[in-house]
Parts: structure tokens; C-alpha cells; sequence
């Protein structure tokens, strides 16, 4: 327990840490950018000091399908930053922000279930997770594809890349959730995992 949290703590502060150093050191971004970042870090920061312990944890493999997707994301920002030297078309803000605005809704809505890597915690099928069943995922494609929007070079590849190693990651996360027998009644209910009627 000792350990579980001071990993939280440590994870926590540092997400933190995160959240001033967009906000505040990379003055090149556009502010609208700069502000859905950090938004999102204070988000994640919060959730790592207020979550719950899982119920599972991953095995090495899960961890390995999950932080593929991780990096790409990431490392979409920097490209496109890099391709537009921080003018980012409107468009492509806008489309960052909304997705950026989702995917905090989401982790909200998780609350004590939020998980970085694939774990099994309580389930949570209100909110968004109503609409699919990993929205999180959805609105962080909808950030990648914004970076795309505004460097299509190389971040068109990027976005196939996040889409192609998120699918595993999903995968990594529902092994782990079917575990739960309340899990199956909602997969039968909720059919899609990030975009409706498709995938």
C-alpha cells in the first residue's frame, strides 16, 4: 500500500509539474494549446493523489501494448509545433481544444477508476461511457488529428500510428476488464469502444 501510493504521489507531482511547464515555458504554442495541455495535466495530476487502488494490475505484456500509443500522442504535439513553429492554424485549435475539453470530461467521470496503464478498477458507466467505451481514447484521436490538421507531414502517419497502437492498448485494457462479470453486461449494452456505430 506504502508503495502503490507513493508511486501515485510521485506520478502525481509530476504530472503537475507538467502542467506549469506547458503552461507557462512553451510560449511558442499557441495559448489555446498550451491551456488544453495543462488542463489535461492538472486533470491526470489530481486523479493520480485521488484514484483508487486497482483490483488488477497489468501484466508486462499490457504494458507493452499500452505505451506505444502513449509516446505517439505525445510526440504528435512536438511534431506539429515543430512543422508550424508554433502557428498552428485555428482550425487545428480549435479541434485540439474540444478533443482536449472531452477527454477531461472523461477522466473526471472515471474519478477513483482512472487508470495510466491497463488496470481493472471499478467500472464506470455513466457520462461518456455511456456512448463508448473508452471515450478517453476517442478525444485523445481527436487531439492526435488535430496535430495531423496542422502538420499533415509527418503527422498523418502519426495519427494511423496512435489509431494502429491504441487498438492494442484497448485490447491490453478490456483482457483485464473481462475479468469483472459486470463488465460483459456492459459490453453488451455499450457495443462500441471509440467511435459509434465503427469501432
Amino acid at each position: 500500500m506504502f508503495w502503490h501510493r507513493s508511486f501515485d504521489v510521485a506520478l502525481g507531482l509530476s504530472a503537475l509539474s507538467w502542467a506549469g511547464l506547458g503552461l507557462f515555458r512553451a510560449v511558442d504554442r499557441p495559448i489555446a494549446i498550451r491551456v488544453a495541455i495543462a488542463a489535461m495535466n492538472l486533470t491526470v495530476a489530481g486523479l493520480f493523489l485521488w484514484r483508487s487502488r486497482p483490483l488488477a494490475s497489468p501484466t508486462f505484456g499490457a504494458l507493452v501494448r499500452a505505451l506505444p500509443s502513449m509516446v505517439l500522442a505525445s510526440a504528435a504535439v512536438k511534431l506539429a509545433d515543430d512543422a508550424v513553429d508554433g502557428a498552428w492554424p485555428i482550425a487545428a485549435q480549435v479541434v485540439f481544444a474540444v478533443g482536449a475539453a472531452g477527454a477531461v470530461a472523461s477522466l473526471l467521470t472515471l474519478g477513483r477508476s482512472f487508470a495510466f496503464f491497463p488496470s481493472r478498477r471499478a467500472l464506470v458507466v455513466r457520462g461518456p461511457y455511456r456512448l463508448v467505451r473508452h471515450p478517453a481514447y476517442a478525444c485523445e484521436l481527436l487531439m492526435v488529428a488535430a496535430c495531423a490538421l496542422a502538420a499533415p507531414w509527418p503527422n498523418a502517419l502519426v495519427f494511423a500510428l496512435v489509431a494502429g497502437t491504441l487498438v492494442l492498448r484497448i485490447d491490453a485494457e478490456e483482457r483485464l476488464l473481462e475479468e469483472d462479470e459486470a463488465y460483459a453486461a456492459y459490453r453488451a449494452e455499450v457495443r462500441h469502444r471509440v467511435l459509434p456505430g465503427v469501432y
